[in-house]
């Protein structure tokens, strides 16, 4: 009976020295490693929704807004947007949004709901009636959808007599 014909004793038997060699144990113990920088990482809480917060003034009046700076597919994020004028809002606020940020999100409500709304190409106009006071906040209830996987960039502005009063600029990213 010749090597070719032996039946091996185990599976094992013909997996080779390769497998074996300290470089190959290097290369293992460095994956190790990694995956349990990635779980320690998970683990506090890095992993998870960062938001931001921007400002801008201008035209007589101040905006404010939270947004997810970094978040994963499927969680809720915040989008809180605070427009102030002093003196007092009289006037419906049209608030004007990139259309394309929105894609990534599942909207599950908006307060308050515009009395108005409209987009073109690029962006939304949603017209919001003005509450007592100085302080209107508009609050986008959301969660990215699980398909959305690289984020987006938009803006917010007030929209007044035809042109952009005031506008902030923002970015969300979606880690994997």
């Amino acid at each position: 009976m010749g090597a070719a014909d032996r039946v091996p004793d185990s599976v094992l038997d013909d997996v080779g020295t390769f497998a074996r060699t300290p470089t190959v144990a290097w290369i293992r113990r460095g994956a190790v490693a990694l995956l349990a920088v990635i779980v320690l990482v998970g683990l506090t809480g890095r992993l998870g929704v960062y938001s931001a917060t921007t400002h801008a003034s201008g035209g007589g009046y101040e905006l404010h807004l939270e947004y997810p700076r970094v978040t994963r597919p499927g969680l809720d994020v915040p989008w809180n947007l605070t427009v102030r004028k002093p003196g007092g809002l009289t006037e419906p606020v049209v608030i004007v949004v990139d259309s394309d940020y929105f894609d990534m999100f599942e909207s599950q409500g908006r307060t308050p709901e515009p009395s108005a709304e409209t987009s073109d190409a690029a962006r939304t106009y949603m017209t919001l009636d003005p509450p007592p006071g100085d302080t209107l906040t508009f609050r986008f209830d959301a969660y990215i959808q699980p398909s959305s996987q690289t984020g987006a960039s938009g803006s917010v502005s007030v929209y007044e007599n035809g042109i952009d009063v005031v506008t902030v600029d923002f970015m969300t990213w979606v880690a994997p």
